[in-house]
């Protein structure tokens, strides 16, 4: 896979931080679009994101918003302190769709950049949305803040 490819059908998860600096991950269900700085993420040594973010000491406790049949990824995520959001159109029908990733759990302690280990951090800095702030936003396309890959 090239540093400009779609990783296709692959759910895979990339973090961004906001205007204040906090923390999210982004489950792409492996149709949802992918900044173009958050490539070097996904493209990185297979897992690599993920381990590095599983090793974070949970700190607080997430507030589930949807009902699913396995919330296990979106709690964990949220109790380590980041703004979880889902491409939930994959389980929708056209009318239903929303063209966006939604919030589907909030951490009680929202943690910021300076909180991540410094080999994710380098990963997450380039991916800052501009004039957003996680905790007010129940959908995002992130379409409309950085060029990206679809599938």
């Amino acid at each position: 896979m090239s540093d400009t490819t779609y990783p296709a059908t692959i759910d895979c998860m990339w973090l961004a931080t906001d205007q204040n600096s906090q923390l999210a991950a982004f489950l792409t269900a492996g149709f949802g679009p992918i900044p173009m700085d958050a490539l070097m993420q996904v493209n990185s040594e297979s897992g690599r994101v993920e381990r590095l973010v599983q090793d974070m000491v949970a700190t607080g406790e997430a507030h589930l918003l949807v009902t699913v049949p396995r919330p296990d990824d979106f709690i964990d995520l949220a109790r380590r302190g980041f703004f979880v959001f889902d491409w939930t159109d994959i389980h929708k029908t056209d009318l239903q769709k929303v063209d966006g990733y939604e919030v589907v759990a909030v951490p009680s302690e929202p943690k910021k950049l300076g909180a991540l280990p410094h080999e994710l951090a380098l990963l997450v800095q380039p991916v800052k949305f501009a004039g957003v702030t996680f905790s007010t936003s129940s959908r995002l396309d992130v379409r409309e803040y950085f060029n990206s890959v679809e599938a």
